[in-house]
């Protein structure tokens, strides 16, 4: 719907200008008027598009979160009582969804045991954390994939969670007794 309107919104500016040459001034600037009109509506339809899909709670579509991933810039991850995969400082995208930070499991992969969508997360001097992968991100998922991406809301694991910049500190979380 958004390509052929916008298609249609060219079409009416390049015919707009193609009238001009002929001198009809003022047919010239209907038509572009119409193009202009109609490429803006066509964008902010598609931007109240995605808003309106998160009002309603349902799960963000994979070409969303693809535009999410592309435009967050990746950090640095690095962690003085974690061993960090495949080594300290290495760059993950930290994806901000709703209120929450989410990043790829890799990250953990040596406290990480998996069988099909179950994640056990068992890290020094904490709980156990089961967590079942959602097959795509909705609202409150703990753990969701995307192609073949699994991301973790960090929040629901026992670690503390500092940026820095371009850095992200994980590091164990303080036994709360």
């Amino acid at each position: 719907m958004f390509i052929a309107q916008r298609i249609l919104g060219y079409a009416a500016i390049l015919i707009g200008l193609l009238i001009s040459f002929s001198g009809q001034i003022g047919e010239a600037g209907m038509f572009a008027a119409a193009g202009f009109v109609l490429v803006s509506l066509a964008e902010l339809v598609r931007l109240q598009q995605g808003m309106y899909h998160l009002a309603l709670g349902l799960p963000l579509k994979n070409e969303q979160i693809h535009k999410i991933l592309r435009k967050t810039p990746p950090v640095k991850v690095t962690s003085t009582t974690l061993s960090i995969h495949p080594f300290n400082e290495t760059e993950y995208p930290l994806l901000e969804l709703q209120g929450e930070s989410y990043l790829r499991v890799k990250a953990f992969i040596p406290y990480i045991e998996q069988s099909e969508t179950e994640y056990r997360f068992t890290f020094p001097d904490s709980a156990l954390v089961l967590l079942i992968c959602d097959p795509r991100y909705s609202q409150g998922s703990r753990l969701f994939q995307y192609n073949d991406q699994v991301f973790v809301k960090l929040s629901a694991l026992p670690l503390s969670v500092q940026k820095e910049g371009d850095r992200l500190r994980v590091e164990i979380a303080a036994s709360k007794h």
